[in-house]
């Protein structure tokens, strides 16, 4: 097994535990009003805020076109699970789906990052971490893919060289 595939997987359960406690304080704000998580250091860095805002379920964007509005931390519990459960990608497409995937989670970071600092002014120290997972996850992805499919990723290389003529 690589070294990288080990660091995708430790990653991968970082996350996994970050997406459950994120879950745990949002639903244990909902039901105790006086809760403080640990995660919550000053009134502007709360993740307790974070998670219980409009933004907390569904990303912000489900409530738009449908009813079901599960919390963030239980779309990131799923998500890691998911790639815990394709590691390691033997197949082509399932390798390409894992990029993917993983890139769509860093494009969604910085939405959701743009979120918490310029609409909720706030820093959510569970939330950054998730962010940083993120990266990493999507970095070991490639690192992974270009273990299995050498080829695949000289060709991309000398398809990016071939505009240079003094190569």
């Amino acid at each position: 097994m690589s070294k990288s595939l080990l660091r995708f997987r430790g990653w991968c359960l970082v996350g996994l535990l970050l997406s459950v406690y994120a879950t745990y304080v949002e639903l244990r704000a909902e039901k105790d009003a006086d809760y403080v998580a640990l995660c919550d250091l000053s009134p502007k860095i709360s993740c307790t805020a974070v998670f219980t805002s409009n933004y907390g379920k569904g990303f912000g964007l489900t409530q738009y076109f449908t009813s079901w509005s599960p919390p963030n931390g239980v779309l990131g519990f799923g998500f890691y699970i998911m790639l815990l459960l394709m590691a390691p990608p033997r197949h082509r497409p399932l390798a390409w789906l894992q990029l993917i995937l993983c890139f769509a989670s860093n494009f969604l970071s910085v939405y959701l990052a743009y979120l918490l600092y310029f609409v909720l002014e706030d820093l959510c120290v569970v939330c950054v971490s998730i962010y940083v997972v993120n990266f990493f996850c999507l970095w070991e992805s490639w690192q992974i893919y270009k273990l299995l499919w050498p080829s695949d990723v000289k060709v991309f290389s000398k398809a990016q060289n071939g505009f240079d003529k003094n190569k």
